[in-house]
Formats: C-alpha cells, sequence, structure tokens
C-alpha cells in the first residue's frame, strides 16, 4: 500500500474519533489539525540539520497537518519548542538491537550519561505528560533504527526504547504510530486511556518491582 492511501486510512479512522469522548484527552479532543507545512520549510530544515525526513513523516506533514492537538498533547511540530534541546544534526546514538535501557545501565554508566548523547538525532512526536514522550529517528547509521518510532522516558529513569507493533512485534514506523493511536483511542472505553510504554514490549517486562 503507498503512503498516500495508508494516509487516507488513517485519517478516516481519525474523523470517526467524533463520536468518542474520552475522559483523559490531554489536548483538545477530537484532533484539531493544524495546516500541512510548506515544501520549501521542510527542505530547509533538512538542509540545515544535515537530514532527510523519513518519507511517511515528510509526506503527512507536507500534505495533511504540521502538527495536531493528538495523540495526547499534541504531536509536535519539527519547528516546535521541544526540537530546540535535540541536536539533530547528531546521530542517534542507540539501536533497536541496542536501547538504552537505564535499569541495566551500571553506575559509571548510569553516571557518565549526558544530554549531548542522548538529545540527538530525533525529533519529538508527542509527550504524554510526566516526562514521557514518543521520538521519531531520523538521523542514525543504522537503517533499521531510521525512521523508526521510540517511547522516550529519562524523566522516570526508564530510558529509550523502540515501539513494537503487538501483531508481528517489528519496530512502528510514524504511520504504525498514528494509526496506533487512532485504533486504541477507537476500542477503548471513553473512561479508559492508554500509553505508548505498552509497547516497548519485552524491554518494560525485564523492569524490576519496587
Amino acid at each position: 500500500m503507498d503512503i498516500d492511501a495508508r494516509i487516507k486510512i488513517i485519517m478516516e479512522k481519525m474523523e470517526k474519533l467524533k463520536d468518542k469522548n474520552p475522559e483523559y484527552p490531554c489536548g483538545d479532543f477530537p484532533p484539531v489539525w493544524d495546516k500541512p507545512l510548506k515544501e520549501e520549510r521542510v527542505a530547509s530544515f533538512e538542509k540545515k540539520n544535515g537530514i532527510k525526513l523519513p518519507e511517511d513523516y515528510r509526506r503527512f506533514i507536507t500534505t495533511v497537518a504540521g502538527s495536531c492537538s493528538q495523540p495526547f498533547y499534541g504531536m509536535c511540530s519539527i519547528f516546535g519548542h521541544d526540537q530546540a534541546d535535540v541536536d539533530i544534526s547528531k546521530k542517534f546514538k542507540y539501536t533497536i538491537e541496542n536501547p538504552l535501557d537505564i535499569y541495566k545501565l551500571s553506575d559509571e554508566e548510569y553516571n557518565n550519561l549526558n544530554n549531548e548523547v542522548v538529545y540527538a538525532g530525533f525529533i519529538f512526536l508527542c509527550g504524554e505528560g510526566c516526562g514521557m514522550y514518543s521520538i521519531l529517528i531520523v538521523n542514525s547509521d543504522d537503517q533499521d533504527t531510521y525512521g523508526t518510532v521510540w517511547y522516550f522516558d529519562l524523566a522516570n529513569d526508564a530510558g529509550t526504547f523502540p515501539l513494537l507493533n503487538p501483531v508481528d512485534k517489528k519496530p512502528m514506523d510514524f504511520l504504525d504510530w498514528l494509526e496506533y493511536y487512532a485504533d486504541r483511542t477507537l476500542e477503548l472505553e471513553d473512561e479508559d486511556f492508554f500509553g505508548y510504554a505498552e509497547l516497548t514490549g519485552p524491554y518494560y517486562d525485564d523492569v524490576p518491582e519496587e
């Protein structure tokens, strides 16, 4: 299925969200979509940071919307203030096979963590609150890692992990991520909620109990 056809299916699902009334919407609900970004601005952003945005994400923000009031506290714009702390021009250090699992770090490794290493090569997609985010990897030497969406939670000493499709356990790309939000929101009762941490698969299974 090509990207445009996939986007059309996802946006049809988003339209159905108007029939929902979630108790914990975070941002404005139903989703409020901003205008798409002009091709020239996106190309300039890529040139400035020495990157090429993943094709599905790039297509979405230039043809549908550059940002939105959902998921959670809203889909971030590449020109939003959230990006100020991230050096997109530097490579993302971690890979699908070797994520940042803080629970597995030694004390020395933990003490050596720094923002220059961790905050590199990605853009923020959305925040869930309490320091939990979804991020999109846009600069990586690892072909399998580039273009995937990760769960990012340093505030709670978790780390950053790829989001895995619950069916085939493969890493999610941007459109997988967005469609999962629509599907989960449609299937839940209005008083229920979910978080993307549920897609971190075996990584969170290893978290020790308090």
